[in-house]
């Protein structure tokens, strides 16, 4: 190699300058044809000319006897056409040769995707170019709801007997979470993530001794672990012109928050308003096993990205040593069988420029009605339990470096059971 390439840029030094002698022939004609023919000049230039042949001559001879030993090491190799002519002969057969080299450069046919794209599709689909990324979320998340409880009857349909309560229930939710990625391959991508969850509950009440101008408000608040979360994705199929891109999902999440079951209801410590009951501690997790499965699909529409998801999760059930809530009562185990959830979700989301995109999305979720069995007794479904949660979420991601990004997000609840509002920022950072 280090012969051909020498050879090589002989020629290409070489054949300048037969250019231009042989460009000066004309002009030297043209003058001896006005003055005095100078016949040194001319033998001169003419010995010139003649020691280029020679030289493209013995070039000419050792690329083709590179291109038989070329052809020897790689076989079905083309070589170049013979040449009919010195100078234009040797310029073709380094242009063959140079290109023959360049063929064996690995060129990137097509520049790689910006990091909006990439930043894009890891927060809405997932991403198989990276190795390991670790990532910091915050999540805050507000609920507020109000009811109207009647414990009577109507006399003559117009007059209310009995108590009434007005309660109101505010709760705050801090959620810090540490999610690592291990993109295995091109096509596999293991996750966990690890949550800390901080909650705080205020309950109002009013309406005690059959009236409504006694308010009172407690308040609790709790931390702990929440619940740690397995997850795999597989790329199924890439985007092509006649389909998205498919990605499996699956994941396994571990009851290694508080569980819900078991906690005591305390009345109003004051005294003073009996409607009143708030937990004694609040729960993290569900308390239960779950393992949840779906599809995600992402397809690229320049300058838009439409994505969607389809989920299933289910809860296994779980037996505790105490489902009831009053305190000093005997315990009462049993076993809880939550209900199955299904997840529909779809998006459209923009690249603005490198380093930012905003995504705006729909996320459904349907669960079906939860299951107790008391110990020794009957299977019971919980009333009220099936309930379905939509959010309406509208994101940004910028590119603070080029392997560290910040992602926003915010979610607005559309039905009775979901956050009335949901605040989350995470910074993933890619090694």
């Amino acid at each position: 190699m280090r012969l051909q390439s020498r050879l090589v840029l002989g020629a290409m030094l070489a054949l300048p300058s037969a250019v231009l002698l042989a460009a000066e022939v004309p002009a030297t004609t043209e003058r001896a044809s006005i003055a005095q023919p100078d016949t040194d000049k001319i033998d001169r230039i003419m010995q010139e000319i003649e020691q280029l042949k020679n030289v493209n001559q013995q070039v000419m001879r050792q690329i083709q006897r590179l291109e038989k030993e070329l052809m020897t090491v790689v076989p079905g190799q083309k070589t170049a056409p013979r040449a009919t002519a010195p100078v234009p002969a040797a310029r073709q057969q380094v242009s063959t040769v140079a290109s023959s080299q360049a063929k064996k450069i690995k060129v990137k046919k097509a520049p790689e995707a910006s990091r909006s794209v990439t930043d894009l599709e890891r927060e809405v689909h997932t991403a198989f170019n990276q190795t390991f990324s670790l990532e910091l979320g915050f999540e805050y998340a507000h609920f507020d709801q109000s009811q109207l409880v009647l414990n009577g009857f109507l006399a003559l349909d117009a007059i209310f007997l009995g108590d009434i309560s007005i309660d109101e229930i505010e709760a705050d939710i801090f959620k810090t979470s540490v999610v690592g990625r291990w993109g295995f391959s091109d096509r596999v991508q293991l996750s966990l993530e690890v949550p800390y969850i901080y909650r705080e509950t205020t309950a109002r009440s009013g309406g005690a001794e059959l009236g409504s101008r006694l308010v009172t408000e407690a308040s609790v608040d709790d931390s702990n672990l929440g619940d740690i979360s397995l997850g795999l994705s597989y790329h199924l199929l890439a985007e092509t012109i006649d389909r998205p891109d498919v990605v499996f999902n699956l994941s396994v999440t571990a009851p290694t928050g508080q569980e819900p079951y078991g906690i005591d209801l305390i009345s109003d410590p004051d005294g003073d308003n009996t409607n009143l009951q708030i937990p004694d501690e609040l729960p993290t997790g569900s308390g239960v096993w779950s393992l949840s499965t779906g599809l995600s699909f992402l397809t690229t529409t320049d300058p838009a990205i439409l994505f969607a998801n389809i989920a299933y999760t289910h809860y296994f059930e779980e037996s505790f040593s105490d489902l009831g809530s009053s305190p000093g009562a005997p315990n009462q185990p049993g076993e809880i069988k939550l209900g199955d959830s299904i997840q529909i979700g779809l998006g459209i989301a923009f690249a603005i420029n490198e380093r930012t995109s905003y995504s705006m999305s729909f996320t459904q979720r349907f669960f079906d009605e939860a299951e107790i069995t008391p110990k020794g007794g009957r299977t019971q479904q919980v009333t009220g339990s099936d309930t379905s949660v939509g959010t309406f979420d509208v994101g940004v991601t910028y590119a603070l470096t080029d392997r560290l990004s910040l992602v926003t997000n915010l979610g607005l609840g559309l039905t009775n059971d979901s956050s009335d509002y949901k605040f989350s920022f995470r910074l993933p950072y890619r090694f």
